[in-house]
């Protein structure tokens, strides 16, 4: 789980604060450096705390009845703070009980292979248990070996702290740590990289020209945000630029335990997910009667290349609940997406991930030098031309390791440049894979022979549903997926998915009340190896696994597919299906409950007119399988979307994935005791010309 979120977490959790009110300092945005990737600030940590007491979550978690629990997950946060009490000397007590006003935490890439976490907080008022707090910090370094030094920078002094590798993990690198305290401006920071400590002294006293609260996504995100929420100030900001902050963590991990292959971002960079500049916004508690306002922002501005292009997601349409919808269903989402658009921009992501480089020229060495400053070389430009390549004017250089690899993007295409000994190879990004899994679909005799988009996705429509819920008893497989999308010709799109999983041997077809239903349900065992037309393929074996598509799992273990309602429906299980199908009477759909009307009517007040998206969710339906998981001790074999999402945070290992529970939830109470503390919540999304806005809330269980 990434270290900012695991702090806006923590930020929530250990809201047990202390300090006193004090006149805002400065935005600490404003002293970060434009290489910010990750940055989450709490106005006051005295106010969050104030209003997280008053949400019905916050009774519940102060309830006595639950405080064993949540001692045992205030210690899981705790150890998850342990990377940076081991750099900083600096505990979480420390951090809730210093601030007064505005504090942070950021990751900042100061350039690339390089990555740094800072801590910045107004301390006014509070001097004096800065200096107890940073003088705990010293002894607390000094007992794993650290080495201090001090330089004074005008009027302010910097502490520098050597600090040997954990005992725990000798193999480690030392780190460095840096402390200033600025008595003038009540201002301390904390972070592991020279430049990063001395650029936010030299903002203090300057034009914060080259800041974080400058670089233009920042700015986008934060604006469109303080558009909608007018003169409030929120009680909890945060930004990421996705690629940049990917890469920042990815840059924490040791060169020998990284993938060999193209890693995530650079597939995504080159994909054009670079045009997400950032993606941000604002978070309030107990605020205008919701239990929490949630403000999002991602500042995307067009146009788009490659896959990018497939982000079409048109407003306007209905959003009320389908009579298929069940009325006890966990969660609903509705959204509108130009499918066929997807799929005609889908080929170049295939491409970016199956496609092998193929070798084009040889180049000197000596061209590196222009490829490091973001210079085609002359010499490629003779060369492409000897290749009859016509390399675009606004052709683009990227370093992705200095001296030693780049990119040439184009529109549509990328070349590749390793430095191989004393020579430069270029290599073209190989396309037409995609075309090449179409033409087989297509012409291929063991195939399905369809054509994916004369006889499938022209016959969609844009109206995308997404249904859950669960089963009783509760197990680590009881969540139920179902997802619809509109067709346009009903007819045709059961003729394409009879076509398509007629030759998948896992596929049976059944008849259930006229319904034709294609069910594949994953088997333990079996002589024939597990290679079907509806399986989804992998992106490739990671480092140290084989190639075996046998030895790979399914992406949806469980399918079951059908064409009724004028819909295509997959769902994870038959069951969930058959319930969807049955007819139902007017009231016992969605649309007439009490609950959703409440939320829909919320929404309506929200005043977002255009959108393309609105999501309805039962909080204290939504979370029931991971908490009854919990008190069985089974959260680590969990397969529910809000289980995966909690163990990648108190998980441990490369996956994510707790080797045993750490919590102990053998003391919580029975379910009925928290769900009357959990309320519905809403969302809607909004298309706009630079992104897209997102406006959220829960409500109160009273509200009901």
């Amino acid at each position: 789980m990434p270290r900012i979120c695991r702090a806006l977490l923590c930020s929530i959790v250990g809201v047990g604060l202390a300090g006193t009110t004090a006149e805002a300092g400065r935005p600490t945005e404003e002293l970060l450096p434009k290489t910010t990737a990750g940055f989450v600030a709490v106005t006051s940590m005295e106010q969050l705390g104030d209003h997280w007491d008053r949400t019905q979550v916050g009774q519940l978690m102060a309830d006595p009845v639950m405080k064993p629990f949540t001692d045992s997950l205030k210690e899981q946060f705790e150890d998850r703070w342990s990377g940076i009490h081991e750099r900083f000397g600096l505990t979480w007590d420390d951090l809730r009980e210093v601030p007064t006003g505005e504090v942070c935490i950021a990751a900042i890439r100061p350039r690339p292979n390089e990555a740094a976490t800072a801590v910045v907080a107004d301390v006014t008022g509070n001097l004096d248990k800065t200096k107890e707090m940073l003088a705990r910090v010293s002894a607390s370094l000094a007992k794993q070996g650290a080495e201090k030094t001090e330089r004074v920078v005008g009027e302010t002094t910097i502490i520098f702290f050597d600090v040997p590798p954990p005992k725990h993990d000798p193999e480690a690198k030392p780190q460095k740590t840096f402390y200033f305290l600025s008595e003038k401006d009540n201002l301390l920071a904390a972070t592991d990289s020279l430049e990063v400590i001395q650029g936010i002294l030299e903002r203090l006293s300057a034009d914060p020209g080259d800041s974080l609260a400058n670089l233009p996504g920042f700015r986008a995100v934060m604006d469109r945000c303080a558009k909608d929420a007018g003169d409030v100030t929120p009680q909890l900001r945060w930004f990421i630029h996705p690629l940049a902050y990917a890469e920042a963590v990815r840059t924490r991990i040791p060169q020998e335990k990284r993938r060999r292959e193209k890693s995530f971002v650079d597939v995504m960079q080159n994909q054009g997910v670079d045009a997400v500049r950032g993606m941000g916004g604002y978070v309030d508690f107990a605020v205008g009667g919701y239990e929490v306002l949630h403000r999002t922002v991602i500042d995307a501005p067009p146009p788009y290349r490659q896959s990018m292009k497939m982000a079409a997601f048109p407003n306007g349409g209905e959003y009320a609940p389908q009579r298929w919808v069940p009325r006890d269903v966990a969660m609903y989402t509705s959204f509108y997406c130009d499918l066929l658009n997807g799929f005609d921009n889908f080929g170049p992501l295939i491409d970016e991930v199956f496609g092998k480089p193929l070798f084009l020229f040889r180049a000197d060495v000596k061209c590196q030098q222009d490829l490091d400053s973001g210079v085609v070389p002359q010499e490629f430009h003779d060369e492409f031309k000897k290749e009859k390549i016509s390399l675009e004017k606004a052709a683009k250089v990227v370093v992705k390791k200095a001296g030693t690899l780049w990119d040439i993007r184009e529109t549509e295409q990328n070349y590749i440049v390793k430095k191989v000994r004393d020579a430069l190879n270029v290599y073209e990004q190989q396309t037409g894979v995609w075309k090449d899994v179409l033409e087989g679909l297509k012409t291929d005799e063991e195939g399905p022979q369809i054509d994916l988009r004369c006889d499938l996705f022209e016959h969609l429509g844009q109206r995308v549903t997404m249904i859950s819920d669960y089963q009783l008893p509760i197990t680590p497989t009881s969540e139920r997926l179902l997802s619809a999308v509109e067709t346009t010709d009903e007819k045709a799109t059961a003729a394409a998915i009879e076509k398509w999983f007629k030759v998948d041997w896992t596929a049976k077809r059944r008849e259930i009340d006229g319904h034709v239903i294609w069910e594949i349900v994953e088997e333990t065992e079996t002589a024939v190896p597990k290679i079907s037309v509806g399986a989804i393929p992998s992106l490739g074996p990671k480092e140290g696994e084989d190639d075996a598509e046998e030895d790979r799992p399914r992406m949806f273990p469980h399918m079951a597919v059908t064409v009724a309602h004028g819909h295509l429906f997959v769902s994870s299980h038959l069951d969930f299906l058959l319930k969807v199908l049955k007819p139902a009477g007017p009231r016992e759909t969605l649309n007439l409950s009490i609950d959703y009307r409440l939320v829909a009517a919320t929404i309506q007040k929200l005043e977002i007119t255009e959108k393309c998206a609105e999501f309805f969710r039962r909080t204290d339906e939504v979370y029931r399988p991971t908490y009854e998981l919990i008190r069985q001790g089974k959260m680590p074999v969990s397969e529910t979307l809000v289980g995966r999402t909690l163990n990648s945070i108190l998980g441990e290992g490369e996956d994510g994935t707790p080797r045993s529970q750490k919590i102990d939830g053998s003391t919580l109470p029975d379910y009925d005791v928290v769900r009357r503390y959990l309320g519905p919540a809403g969302m809607v999304i909004t298309s706009e010309p630079q992104g897209w806005f997102f406006k959220g809330f829960m409500l109160t269980k009273e509200s009901q």
